[in-house]
């Protein structure tokens, strides 16, 4: 009985037509998804430092903290105080961040200052640029607190600027804790 019936499953296998396909096709689809893989950064965070992001105009922006606890960038665990771990920007100033190539993205994350009893909000606007220098505005709030998920339709972004508009309800500061940008299927 169980050779008969390995038998007929056999053939069932052997006899059963398979399907044509073109392997230009498949190959070609293969290159896409690697392209796509890619550039939208492995589908994880773009705004680290291993990955080459910097803030181009560091020389506007203070950072609170010693070398290792400074950066929006680190993937480190924080340790953040009333005197490091954040940084400070200006009313009026943009933080510039390029990214070592152009990533197609759809969503930013922006982690602000909440380390304090008082419940801070702050004023600011999220621009991307792409490959053709055109600012876009993808987020504008005067009430912004802690976390901030920004999701917007797909973009290929070579620049992120975050613009203090008006600081915070505490002072005239806009402080950063941590920026994440990544491609979410």
């Amino acid at each position: 009985m169980k050779i008969a019936l390995s038998l007929l499953v056999l053939h069932i296998f052997l006899t059963t037509p398979t399907l044509q396909y073109s392997s230009s096709y498949s190959c070609r689809q293969l290159k896409i998804q690697q392209f796509r893989y890619r550039i939208r950064g492995q589908y994880k965070n773009i705004l680290q430092e291993k990955q080459g992001a910097f803030i181009s105009n560091k020389d506007q922006i203070y950072f609170a903290g010693d070398q290792f606890n400074k950066n929006p960038f680190r993937s480190e665990i924080y340790y953040v105080d009333g005197g490091r771990g954040y940084t400070i920007q200006e009313i009026g100033k943009y933080m510039i961040i390029d990214l070592l190539q152009t990533y197609e993205i759809n969503r930013i994350i922006l982690w602000v200052y909440d380390r304090d009893l008082s419940l801070r909000t702050f004023d600011l606007k999220v621009y991307i640029k792409g490959p053709g220098e055109i600012e876009q505005l993808i987020y504008q709030n005067n009430l912004a607190t802690t976390i901030i998920k920004i999701k917007f339709s797909d973009a290929f972004v070579k620049q992120i600027l975050i613009y203090n508009s008006n600081g915070s309800s505490v002072n005239q500061y806009l402080h950063l804790f941590n920026l994440q940008a990544y491609y979410k299927l």
